[in-house]
């Protein structure tokens, strides 16, 4: 009897610590609200889009599984996790929220979360049994600056920050207690200086790029704080590409490669295509990794004044030319240097980013109908209430 009774404790301590093992091994998740839209906060007096549902031809549910997804998974290139440079962040203010925004440690430094084990029955994977893309997995960063904080990110807080905003971060140049009051750790002071020359752009790039290694997110997209970004077809468009593989996609603002003078080889020149950063760009988690050398750690601003060229510019630089890898266009991003009131309202579903234009004699925007001109001139919010018709703001619309 004893020696049963010895037996069947050791078996269930192998099973115990095997299962610890096997646990610990499978990949961290969070489990989300469905990825496109996410449930509205419990403090939200309005109880913005509780209970609405999108059907916008954009077909999300939670059975869905990704018709494009992928293939075998690339070597990774070694990336060195190399502290912050004080030079391009202030370490003091921000190291907490980098602490955070790795996923294995919770908020009190050095303690494990609890690993989700999630039931096979209801995860999503694709063909090759890799977990679906969720919204949780797209880190997202916003360029801004000081003077356009109530020009132009109260905008963006009204609308499309709402969707999704455990993933955006706000990256300025000064501290604003206003904001920061309603962002927290999701505005983030750089440091670099408020101007729009080639270091300071650079500057705040190289910030963007650490923060979001640190996250340890499948995909890193960037955008400018004068652009609308459509949260729910970013999704479904990062759905159809894979995290491991290496892809840059955006949309170039030239009809042609942009052609610089080789710093290294006199009479040479170096020829590449760059995503600009006006219409936004997303970058996979495999490809950032490679990008490393040259960008992680605060080295981008450094790659940036070798070839001396803005952030956007530097990297197309890092990825088409270092590494070898290609810019893939995706029409649905635009920028605020096409002519923005040739997309035609039944298209706006289908794009992922707007912008608009105020240096003109004609506003250069989107055509769609909402609010008048005096209310919405960016028509950022007539397009908002457009997309998400139950949002509060959209009720004097109704």
């Amino acid at each position: 009897m004893f020696l049963n009774i010895w037996i069947s404790y050791t078996v269930n301590i192998w099973s115990f610590n095997n299962f610890q093992d096997r646990e610990k091994s499978s990949e961290v998740s969070e489990i989300s609200y469905g990825g496109a839209v996410p449930r509205p906060p419990e403090d939200d007096p309005n109880k913005d889009g509780e209970g609405f549902k999108i059907d916008l031809n954009l077909h999300f549910s939670r059975k869905q599984r990704s018709a494009k997804e992928i293939s075998p998974n690339n070597e990774l290139a070694y990336y060195s996790k190399d502290k912050l440079s004080g030079t391009h962040m202030d370490r003091k203010n921000n190291s907490n929220l980098l602490h955070k925004l790795n996923p294995l440690t919770d908020k009190h430094r050095g303690k494990k979360k609890a690993f989700v084990v999630s039931k096979p029955e209801i995860e999503k994977k694709d063909e090759t049994g890799v977990r679906e893309t969720e919204l949780s997995d797209i880190f997202i960063s916003v360029k801004t600056t000081s003077k356009y904080h109530q020009s132009r990110v109260s905008i963006l807080l009204k609308t499309w920050y709402r969707l999704a905003k455990e993933q955006i971060y706000f990256f300025t140049d000064a501290n604003d207690q206003e904001f920061k009051d309603v962002l927290g750790d999701h505005l983030v002071n750089t440091n670099c200086s408020s101007d729009h020359r080639r270091h300071s752009l650079s500057c705040k790039m190289a910030v963007e790029f650490d923060y979001y290694m640190a996250s340890r997110k499948r995909w890193f997209c960037h955008v400018d704080d004068d652009v609308y970004l459509n949260v729910p077809r970013l999704l479904e468009v990062l759905r159809g590409y894979s995290h491991k593989e290496d892809w840059y996609l955006g949309k170039p603002s030239l009809k042609y490669p942009l052609e610089v003078v080789d710093r290294e080889n006199a009479g040479m020149k170096l020829t590449f295509w760059f995503a600009t950063g006006g219409a936004g760009f997303c970058i996979s988690r495999s490809l950032a990794l490679k990008m490393g050398p040259y960008a992680g750690g605060g080295r981008f601003v450094t790659t940036a004044e070798k070839v001396r060229l803005p952030d956007d510019c530097t990297v197309g630089y890092i990825i088409e030319y270092l590494l070898k890898n290609r810019l893939t266009v995706i029409e649905e991003f635009h920028s605020h240097l096409e002519t923005l009131w040739l997309i035609r309202p039944h298209q706006l579903k289908k794009q992922i980013t707007v912008s608009y234009s105020e240096y003109s004699s004609k506003p250069n925007v989107i055509n769609v109908q909402g609010f008048n001109s005096t209310q919405d001139p960016t028509r950022f919010l007539s397009l908002h209430c457009f997309l998400f018709p139950n949002f509060s703001e959209c009720r004097a619309l109704l």
